[in-house]
Formats: C-alpha cells, structure tokens, sequence
C-alpha cells in the first residue's frame, strides 16, 4: 500500500480508488456479505481455533514431547500471539468489527483461563510466571486492549492510517520483545546499568531486540505496506531504536502497552513526514 493510502467510510482503500466526494457518500460500512453476524461468529471461532492450536497443542508439543524450556515456549506463545493480527485484519473490514471480535475473544480467554488456571492440567502445560495463576490471564487482557485501541485509532480515527500501522506496530513488539527476552536470558551477561532502566535488561537483549525489530520491520513495510526501500530503511531503523528504548524501560510488563503503541504512533508521524515535509 502507497504511504498516501488511507481508511474511507472504516475500510481501507488505495487513494487512486477512493470514493469522489461529489457523489453520494457511501452508508454501508463492509462489503455486501462481510458484516453480518455470522461472519463475525465465524470470525471469533477462527481465532479461538488459532490460539487453540498455537497456544495450547503447539506449546504441549513444545513442552512435554521436545522439552523445550518453558521461557522458550513463551516467547513461542508470545509471537503465536502477536502474529494473530494477521486474523483481524484479513478478516475483518471496519475497525469497529475488529473490536467487536477481540472483546468476545478477550471475554471468552478470561473466562477460559479462569476456569483452568487452578487446574493440574493448566499448571503443567500452561506457561505462567505466577504459580497461583493470573499473570497469564492478566497479559492476555492487556494484549487484547491494546489491540482494540490500535484497531480504534488508526483503524477508524486517525487520517490517513491504515492497517499495515496496526501490523508493524503488533509484531514489532512480539518479534523484539521475544528476542530481547531469550538472547538477554541466555546469552546476556553484562545489564545497562542505566538511570531509570529495568536492571534486569542486558546489553545483548536490547541489541538482539534492535536488529530484529528492524529487519522484521523493513520486510513488512516493503511487502504489506510496499513503501519504497528507502522509507522502509528510514522507518525500519527509527522504530527499532523507539522499540529497544520503551522496552528498556518498561518495567512489569508495561512494554506490552508500550512497544505497539509507541511504534504505532512512530510509524503514523513518518507518514504524516513523508506527506508534508517530501510531498508523499
């Protein structure tokens, strides 16, 4: 998508087909088909499904058949996470849809989780840092709030937004976060030791989040987005240095909230940059 693409009547279209607006302004929202409630019931049972199969038969896999450590599985479920935004946008065509669906999916998991976390069952397969249960449930709710607050402001709100901000700003956070996680974990010896920095962040964590954030983010931008290489290459080495810093700082999990809406807001000002200071 050019970067002077943008949303028009809730769905995202390309500029050099959007609507004149001398004619008749458009009432329906989504494509004939699309809207209805079954779609959107279809809708949330292809995501459960998704998160059925990634976060519970993939992660069992993981954990009991291979014995792959449970920081491992995690991260696993973690970018199994983020990745579901490609469900949302593919399949839902307004950002008031997409809403709708994660509050019923969000409700469904909190309601799924709360039932299992005392469980036997869910203490073994499942990957909680807090051995009472609740700090899975409780990621999972932020996840989906933040979510739905991207799909609200750049989905419906905000000019000239569009998905693929929504796409880059989701899996900036779950490809980087998870990388800064395994490679500090494993690999990181020597922390940051800096003013205001969470002291358990190391320098090969930031790093590894860093060059990941950026190469993950250039590829996005050239393929979803098909911005030219040369604003991809700008936006991708911004946002990777925005990403490393919210993370560095954040501290109780607080770069779930901050990672994609910070990269979110990043990526619209670069838009906005490219349309008033180059002229698109």
């Amino acid at each position: 998508m050019d970067i002077l693409d943008t949303a028009q009547d809730g769905i995202i279209v390309p500029k050099d087909k959007m609507v004149d607006a001398t004619r008749p302004k458009n009432t329906g929202l989504v494509p004939r088909g699309r809207g209805n409630t079954m779609h959107i019931f279809i809708t949330v049972l292809i995501v459960i499904g998704y998160f059925a199969l990634v976060l519970a038969v993939f992660s069992v896999l993981l954990k009991v058949v291979f014995r792959v450590p449970r920081e491992v599985v995690r991260k696993f479920q973690h970018i199994g996470f983020a990745a579901s935004v490609f469900i949302f946008t593919e399949r839902c065509d307004t950002w008031w849809q997409a809403v709708l669906v994660i509050v019923i999916f969000g409700a469904t998991i909190f309601f799924g989780i709360w039932l299992m976390e005392r469980s036997r069952f869910y203490q073994r397969f499942f990957v909680d840092r807090d051995s009472s249960g609740g700090e899975l449930k409780k990621s999972a709710l932020i996840a989906m709030g933040v979510f739905a607050l991207l799909f609200t402001l750049f989905g419906g709100v905000l000019p000239r937004a569009d998905n693929e901000i929504i796409i880059v700003a989701v899996m900036s956070w779950g490809v980087g976060d998870a990388l800064a996680a395994l490679f500090g974990k494993y690999l990181g010896k020597r922390k940051l030791n800096s003013p205001g920095v969470d002291p358990e962040k190391t320098w090969v964590g930031s790093v590894s989040m860093s060059l990941g954030v950026f190469v993950a983010v250039m590829i996005m931008l050239l393929v979803f987005a098909g911005e030219p290489w040369w604003a991809a290459l700008v936006s991708a080495a911004i946002i990777s240095i925005v990403s490393t810093t919210i993370e560095a700082y954040s501290k109780k999990g607080l770069d779930t909230l901050g990672i994609p809406l910070g990269v979110a807001f990043t990526l619209y000002g670069l838009r906005w940059f490219w349309i008033l200071v180059l002229g698109g």
